[in-house]
């Protein structure tokens, strides 16, 4: 008895709805073996290839099915679904378009339209299609995830937390949606609001390791190292050996000054993830930090020799204290501001009417304001500034050390706003709102920067100053870098991301509002009566065997010399001993000077010693002020980097240029002959009273004048170089 095709075609429909697809299937080939041009059967037979995951063949029977039946809404749904999932993604987006005109409802098509854009990698379209898919249904739970993580995938994070929130008023206890919403906030510097996202995933899933992993980022951008450590701990128990956990662990053992146990974590990553930038590059540091100077050329090499993404997630402060040239320091900047600060930022802020008042405000944003070298030199740049001049506005993101330099700060501005507890975008809001017209930061890539506060442009003109000697890395971040014609002459203006401000002298200010000095007897700080004293109170990061093997060879030749450094972690007082010896010097010739209860009190038994010594690459910063204001005389070698100018600068601002060498043979025979003439010594000594380094008056008019000028180049939109000549006594 012949059987009826359509009866077949009937029972094997059933059979499919009921899940059986094999005896489904078994029909609908008979049905096509008896007749190749059925177009239901194509239909039917391709939508069950496509649940079997056959995509590729799905698609062939559903192609030939549209033939018979083009306008087919459901035909074109499934046959884009299957050529996405085959891999033919925007051949699947031409009939997932055309399946949204023609489907009453539309929600699957949408959504998958959305899926197919997003797997091509085009998430503007992607969430197009999610969107219009939450039209018809808005409470999907999975499809705001998507739409969140694509919105995330266009570095539109605040939009992102907000779908999060959503999803999770819809999916209260969903670990991956509270997850997800940490990432974002940490994206938007909204640290608490991550906290808590990270905390929550963790209640419901205590397993998960990248929200612990999370949590302990959140924890370090806090302050609070020993909780991250806890967290990225946790987190290594269920992933051990992964590389980026065992870095970060090293991270947060080096704020809390664990220094060797971090090392031992760094070289750790290291050897898993041979071409981890980070585990390298922080080794290195720490390598420099303890004086252990046998393995760093090697471990430079690794670290140079990787590719610049690879590299994005160190700090580009790291490579100041290397010999790596400006050019490289400027693209690991370029790289570290573009991936980590600036492409997750979203929108920035508006501006209000102050954006064209014809005098701006002046904001200050730092974490240093505190008793810390930032703090003492912003505090007497205040104290000195006309108090008629322009409004003056400090933002502390820092902690408060109760220190009379935090006071003097807040006495000497006219508005200090605490914004420690604010999210970036709520500080940037904040200052936006304030109506401050310059604003000037004061951290760059040191410890517990925020960048992403610059990143939303709460200010019409913002500037890198004081605290960073090098390039933020991307104009968003900072239109100008005020530096002065020795440490960022205009020929080097390839180097900054910035437009270069140059001061007329030093773009340090010396406080010579203070008390000068007075020596004590060099017995009461441990030192002898006679023989020369050569100091560098530099951090110990700063040194590195090539100028240690100088300073030995000064006091071979030198009887009765000894080198005053400042105390430093006891492996580095242990390895600078060690090195001494090696090179034939009484490890005991080396003497290291406890840390002094004041400022006051260091840079009154700074003035017993008898030459100053600089480091290189990494020049004194504020060590060189001290120094020079303690009447001791600073030897100082110039490179290509703006951390390896700075020397040369304040010795230019004293007056003392002839201390200026630009090699370490020229260095090591100029401070032997300066050691060997008293009389050489003392005519410098005498050359520092007054010198025009310590005028704090005068470098606060000078840098009103810097900002009148950026303020006057913004009024007319335009944007140039600015080179201060001399201010003068009576010229205006």
């Amino acid at each position: 008895m012949a059987h009826d095709p359509e009866e077949e075609l009937s029972g094997a429909r059933c059979a499919h709805e009921e899940g059986r697809l094999e005896d489904a299937e078994r029909v609908y080939r008979r049905i096509l073996a008896a007749d190749p041009a059925h177009g239901e059967g194509r239909y039917l037979l391709g939508v069950l290839m496509l649940q079997k995951g056959r995509c590729e063949e799905a698609a062939g029977w559903l192609a030939g099915a549209l033939a018979c039946k083009p306008d087919n809404g459901y035909g074109h749904y499934y046959l884009g679904v299957a050529l996405a999932g085959a891999g033919r993604g925007e051949e699947g987006v031409v009939h997932l378009r055309r399946a949204v005109g023609l489907l009453p409802d539309g929600f699957e098509a949408w959504r998958d339209l959305g899926h197919a854009y997003r797997d091509l990698g085009r998430l503007e379209e992607a969430v197009a299609g999610y969107r219009q898919a939450l039209a018809i249904r808005a409470e999907e739970a999975d499809l705001l995830l998507q739409l969140g993580n694509a919105l995330m995938g266009l570095e539109r994070a605040q939009e992102a937390a907000g779908i999060y929130r959503r999803t999770l008023g819809i999916r209260p206890a969903w670990v991956e949606a509270w997850h997800n919403l940490g990432v974002a906030c940490m994206r938007l510097g909204e640290w608490q609001e991550a906290r808590v996202a990270f905390q929550e995933a963790l209640a419901l899933c205590p397993d998960c390791g990248d929200a612990c992993n999370h949590l302990g980022f959140v924890h370090m951008a806090l302050g609070d190292c020993a909780s991250a450590a806890a967290c990225y701990r946790r987190a290594l128990d269920g992933r051990p050996g992964d590389a980026d956990l065992t870095c970060n662990l090293g991270v947060a053992c080096m704020e809390l000054g664990r220094l060797e146990e971090a090392v031992g974590h760094f070289r750790s990553a290291a050897r898993i993830a041979p071409e981890h930038g980070e585990a390298c590059g922080y080794l290195l540091h720490l390598l420099l930090h303890l004086c252990d100077w046998e393995e760093i050329p090697g471990w430079l090499g690794r670290l140079m020799a990787l590719p610049g993404e690879k590299r994005r997630d160190l700090a580009p402060f790291v490579l100041l204290s290397l010999p790596v040239g400006a050019r490289e320091q400027r693209d690991h900047a370029r790289a570290c501001a573009a991936g980590r600060f600036v492409a997750g930022a979203g929108d920035r802020v508006a501006w209000g009417e102050h954006a064209r008042r014809e005098r701006p405000r002046i904001g200050y944003l730092s974490g240093d304001l505190r008793e810390h070298p930032v703090g003492r030199l912003l505090a007497g740049v205040l104290a000195a500034r006309d108090p008629a001049g322009c409004e003056v506005l400090v933002y502390s993101h820092g902690p408060d050390d109760g220190h009379a330099t935090r006071r003097r700060i807040r006495a000497a501005c006219d508005r200090f706003v605490e914004i420690s507890g604010l999210s970036d975008a709520e500080a940037a809001r904040r200052i936006a709102a304030d109506g401050v017209g310059i604003l000037v930061d004061l951290q760059g890539f040191t410890r517990q920067t925020r960048p992403g506060i610059l990143a939303l442009r709460p200010a019409p003109v913002q500037v890198n100053w004081l605290g960073y000697p090098g390039t933020l890395g991307h104009p968003r971040l900072a239109d100008y870098l005020i530096g002065d014609p020795v440490v960022t002459p205009l020929a080097h203006a390839g180097h900054f991301s910035e437009t270069l401000a140059l001061m007329p002298r030093c773009c340090l200010p010396g406080d010579g509002l203070r008390s000068p000095p007075v020596a004590p007897a060099r017995g009461d700080v441990g030192l002898p009566e006679q023989g020369v004293v050569f100091c560098s109170f530099n951090t110990s990061h700063k040194f590195n065997a090539e100028s240690f093997t100088i300073w030995c060879r000064l006091l071979r030749e030198v009887p009765g010399s000894v080198l005053w450094l400042r105390d430093a972690h006891p492996r580095a007082v242990a390895n600078l001993r060690r090195e001494a010896g090696q090179r034939g010097i009484d490890p005991q010739r080396l003497r290291f000077a406890a840390r002094a209860p004041t400022i006051e009190a260091h840079l009154d038994r700074l003035a017993v010693a008898d030459l100053a010594l600089d480091t290189f690459p990494y020049n004194s910063h504020v060590t060189g002020c001290d120094a020079l204001w303690s009447g001791v005389p600073l030897l100082s070698r110039i490179g290509e980097t703006f951390a390896s100018r700075v020397g040369a600068s304040l010795l230019m601002a004293v007056g003392l240029p002839e201390l200026i060498v630009d090699n370490w043979e020229d260095y090591f025979a100029l401070a032997l002959a300066l050691a060997r003439d008293p009389d050489r010594l003392g005519e410098a000594r005498a050359r520092l009273v007054a010198a025009p380094l310590f005028d704090t008056p005068g470098f606060a008019r000078d840098l009103e004048r810097l900002y009148a000028r950026m303020w006057c180049d913004h009024l007319a939109g335009r944007r140039e170089p600015i080179l201060l000549p001399k201010w003068e006594e009576g010229a205006g």
